[in-house]
């Protein structure tokens, strides 16, 4: 099986746009955030991964792996 990484650049992004999206809920829970607000982090995560998502397609797609 062949194993790839996830590179260095894309990383962040990635952990980022995780954390953005699913602490939105949790912090909605315990503090009052407008709906635009929530969309607007939410989103905003949605989009940091795509991206994250767009760099380790494009390093496939080269063959290198940016350790």
């Amino acid at each position: 099986m062949k194993r790839f990484n996830i590179p260095k650049s894309a990383l962040p992004y990635f952990i980022i746009g995780l954390l953005l999206t699913t602490l939105t809920p949790i912090i909605g829970r315990y503090f009052h955030l407008p709906d635009f607000l929530k969309g607007f982090i939410s989103g905003l995560g949605l989009m940091l991964e795509v991206i994250a998502i767009v760099k380790i397609q494009r390093s496939k797609k080269l063959g290198k792996c940016n350790l």
